[in-house]
Parts: C-alpha cells; sequence; structure tokens
C-alpha cells in the first residue's frame, strides 16, 4: 500500500503550487529550429491571462509572463485550462485531501492522458512507450492508483493543408482524493509546452521533464 500524506487547505486554490511546497510551478518551452514558420491548427491568437487562468492553473495575472504562459497559443491555453477543468479542483473552501507520498526508491505509478490531435492514437503511444522505458515509472489506469499525474494536449501544426508537426502542451499533478466531497482531485505540478517538427520526439521530451519532474517532488525542492 502506498504512503499518503493528508493536507488540510483552507482558502488557498488547490491549483496553487503553494498548496505542495515539493511541487514547483514552472513552464518549460523547448522550440526546435524550423525551416519556415508553421501555424497551429485552429490557432485563434495569442494566449492572454484570464481569471480562469488563476483558478485551474494557479497563475496570476502578475506571474503570466514570468513563468511563459504568454508564449502559447490561445488554443494551446485553453485546451490547458480544459485539461484541469476536467481533472483539477479550484474551489477555495476549506479541504482535507489525502495525497500520495513518492517514495524515493521503487517506480512512480503515473496516470497518462493525451487528448487533442490524436485520433489514430499515435502519439499516445509513443508518449506511453518513452514512458515505460524509465526504470522508476509504471503507468496505471485510474488516479487511485497514481502517485503522479500526466495530462498532455497535442496539436497539428501545418503549412497550408499539410501537417509539419506537432505540439505538445503538458500538466504535471498529483492525484489526492477530497475527504470531505469523497472524491478524487489534484494538485497541479509543473506546466508547460514542446514543439517539434516530427511527433515521435515530443515523447522523449515529455519522457525526459517528467523524469525530471519526480525526482524533483521526491528530493521535495
Amino acid at each position: 500500500m502506498r504512503n499518503r500524506l493528508f493536507l488540510l487547505i483552507v482558502g488557498v486554490s488547490l491549483c496553487s503550487s503553494q498548496a505542495l511546497p515539493a511541487q514547483t510551478q514552472a513552464t518549460t518551452t523547448n522550440h526546435r529550429a524550423k525551416s519556415a514558420k508553421p501555424t497551429t491548427k485552429a490557432a485563434a491568437g495569442v494566449a492572454a491571462w484570464t481569471p480562469e487562468v488563476q483558478q485551474y492553473l494557479g497563475v496570476d495575472q502578475g506571474s503570466f509572463t514570468m513563468v511563459g504562459l504568454n508564449r502559447l497559443s490561445k488554443v494551446q491555453l485553453d485546451a490547458l485550462v480544459n485539461v484541469a477543468k476536467n481533472n483539477l479542483y479550484g474551489d477555495a473552501k476549506k479541504h482535507v485531501l489525502t495525497c500520495p507520498v513518492l517514495a524515493t526508491g521503487g517506480k512512480a505509478q503515473v496516470l497518462l492522458t493525451v487528448s487533442g490531435d490524436d485520433a489514430s492514437g499515435q502519439r499516445s503511444t509513443e508518449i506511453q512507450q518513452a514512458l515505460n522505458a524509465l526504470g522508476d515509472v509504471a503507468l496505471v489506469n485510474s488516479p487511485a492508483q497514481a502517485d503522479r499525474a500526466l495530462h498532455v494536449v497535442i496539436q497539428e501544426q501545418t503549412l497550408g493543408k499539410r501537417i509539419i508537426g506537432y505540439t505538445a502542451s503538458y500538466v504535471t499533478a498529483t492525484p489526492c482524493t477530497d475527504q470531505s466531497r469523497k472524491t478524487d482531485a489534484e494538485l497541479k505540478g509543473q506546466l508547460g509546452t514542446y514543439t517539434d517538427p516530427r511527433g515521435v520526439d515530443l515523447a522523449n521530451d515529455l519522457a525526459k521533464m517528467l523524469e525530471a519532474d519526480l525526482r524533483s517532488a521526491r528530493s521535495g525542492q
């Protein structure tokens, strides 16, 4: 049975990085060089801060540019917020949470979700394979089994009508149980995006990011 940590959260958004000091609120952006400037599928302008960004991602207006969310497209930011709406709590009321504690040894139990422009499931399969290749990670199928969650939103990059690459926006989180409501909840960890002309490299980038995220969470940094 996995060790779990009881947290009492009062008047603090459950998505805030302050709710779990062991997690960091850092945005990583990795853009690889491309010969032509692509457009993101269904792009609708640049990202801008909204109250929902603070409610569901835990980023206030003054920190929006500092953490790099302004580098996303509006579509990418909206996708991350929608993932957070479906998986994270943003209620500032009093809660008692039961959350897993990552052990220093053994494998981390990771819940992976992939959505967006991945109708064939190819990107999801590549990400699963890359995570399974990590020696300290085991993929699970439910929040109750997980020590950590990784939610990924895939978007196609197009040049004209031709698909030339993919972008992966992601957020890590700690799956918890809200004891007062007897429902699943999550505490947000790291969020960011990777862009690559070849989709398969996105999986390797995400695997490296998750490995570093788990190492940081285990060390309490």
